[in-house]
């Protein structure tokens, strides 16, 4: 009887180890959970980043749109495909 003691208790050591282990990778607060977040969280970075990159391109183009005449008359030309009265446009392909 003594030796089954023993046994009995490394066994149910054993199984609230792996209990222990287990909720320590794969609960809602695990690492497996906490990595996929931290994952999460730099891709959001980085589309935030890219987004505020974004965000002040727009912000110089619309300057130089209200304040550039040389920019606009550019911008008119290339997009827009505008031209002077008396012009004659040749399209070289």
């Amino acid at each position: 009887m003594k030796k089954k003691l023993p046994q009995l208790t490394s066994f149910l050591l054993v199984i609230i180890l792996i209990g222990c282990v287990s909720l320590l990778f794969f609960s809602d607060r695990g690492i497996i959970s906490l990595w996929e977040l931290k994952k999460e969280k730099s891709d959001i970075q980085k589309e935030i980043n890219s987004l505020r990159e974004e965000i002040s391109n727009l912000k110089r183009e619309s300057e130089k749109l209200e304040f550039d005449q040389a920019y606009i008359e550019k911008t008119a030309r290339e997009k827009l495909k505008m031209v002077k009265p008396g012009e004659k446009v040749f399209k070289i392909e």
